[in-house]
């Protein structure tokens, strides 16, 4: 525990870096971690003040804005570039998930996609990176200065830290309970597990354009969950969708309104979150996520009405409801149970669907296969569309005496 460097009206409680790569090594972990911020609590109360979190204002002081930092170890340099190149395409999305706005006891709620990026002025999109080494990260830096008048990697939402290998995560809002942090590291976690297993099969991450990113992010900082944000297509991939619109166009009127280009259309942000839970479910898998775990990420983009919920909104209703709001705070930052009040409310709210959203999803997590791998998986083999006489002439070969070669698909005949 440390006071902020920056904040004096904020306390930074860090912890060592810490496997969490299973349920028990979680379970100890953040067990540890409620215990400490209970003990910061009592200590407050005692020294006649009161433990809020960012973003909620008590009393009528000003709102304490702050994120959530975190770090990832890579286990070689090329892995760190990866999982920063990775973690840099979705930090619009990240952006998304943790956002958050302010609040005021007996005041309105603040509708803004992340209030503390929106007022920052220390964050920077992350860059394209080709290389870690220090060569080239000092090239980057010699940028950043030039340009942008920072000289410091860290300044950006996701950097490599030079010398550890490990990579740096600053862009996610700090939360109000230990539930929504709790699944904000099973998150970076599994996209880890992603970049390492792209590694292994010899994949990079390829660059994706900072005018596009730095769009993105705005569009996620200002209207979070409810942003539109714009796909990322590579060139060979953009091409294709040009020809089939074209090829769809051939047979309209000229004076017919077109859609918007391929590479300009743009997706709702819980769409893009919903698609990227769904792919990274053999990640988690391998980390043995249960559905409770990642549920505040789910309470985004799952629940019957599309509306989302999330921990804060929960303190909002205490506060509505009459109840002593600092113990509310208390016990969101203190529960170290999977889904905390989270949990708690999805099935007191949602008692059916709420209890099959998470049925399904521990099938999907017992499974360890996407929905579309699953579906895959699922689909019955398509028939074979060659009649009898076409195979038996296969197999006997060609009028000339020579047996038949390959076919088109790779299969002997």
């Amino acid at each position: 525990m440390e006071q902020h460097p920056r904040r004096q009206e904020l306390l930074r409680l860090t912890t060592p870096m810490t496997w969490l790569g299973t349920r028990g090594a979680r379970r100890e972990g953040f067990d540890a971690l409620g215990y400490a911020i209970d003990m910061v609590a009592t200590a407050a109360r005692q020294a006649g003040g009161m433990l809020t979190a960012p973003g909620l204002s008590l009393g009528g002081s000003a709102v304490p804005l702050d994120g959530d930092t975190h770090w990832l170890e890579a286990a070689d340099p090329v892995e760190q570039e990866v999982l920063c190149n990775l973690l840099r395409r979705h930090s619009p999305l990240l952006i998304a998930i943790a956002g958050r706005g302010s609040f005021v006891r007996g005041g309105r709620r603040d509708r803004i996609g992340s209030r503390w990026l929106a007022d920052s002025h220390e964050h920077l999109a992350a860059r394209f990176l080709a290389s870690v080494t220090e060569r080239h990260l000092y090239r980057v830096q010699a940028e950043l200065r030039r340009r942008d008048g920072i000289s410091h990697l860290d300044r950006m939402d996701v950097a490599p830290v030079m010398g550890n290998g490990s990579v740096l995560v600053r862009c996610l809002d700090a939360q109000t309970s230990l539930a929504e942090t709790r699944a904000h590291v099973l998150l970076l976690s599994a996209l880890a597990l992603r970049a390492r297993s792209m590694v292994k099969e010899g994949r990079r991450e390829g660059p994706v354009s900072q005018r596009l990113l730095e769009e993105n992010r705005a569009r996620a900082i200002s209207d979070g969950l409810r942003a539109g944000m714009v796909e990322d297509k590579r060139p060979r991939e953009r091409e294709r969708e040009r020809e089939r619109e074209r090829d769809r166009d051939r047979g309209r009127r000229e004076h017919q309104v077109r859609d918007a280009p391929p590479d300009e259309r743009k997706i709702p942000a819980r769409q893009a979150v919903r698609a990227l839970l769904d792919d990274l479910v053999p990640e988690f898998s391998r980390l043995d996520a249960t559905p409770e775990e990642i549920l505040p990420l789910l309470c985004l983009v799952e629940l019957p009405g599309g509306q989302p919920l999330r921990a804060q909104d929960l303190l909002t209703r205490s506060a509505g409801n009459g109840q002593a709001l600092p113990e509310a705070v208390r016990t969101a930052l203190t529960d170290s149970r999977p889904g905390g009040l989270l949990l708690d409310a999805v099935l007191a709210e949602y008692p059916g669907s709420g209890q099959l959203m998470l049925n399904v999803w521990r099938e999907a997590l017992e499974s360890g296969l996407s929905l579309r791998a699953r579906r895959d998986h699922d689909r019955p083999p398509a028939r074979s569309g060659s009649r009898p006489d076409q195979r038996r002439r296969g197999r006997a070969g060609d009028r000339r005496g020579r047996p038949a070669g390959p076919s088109k698909g790779g299969k002997q005949q």
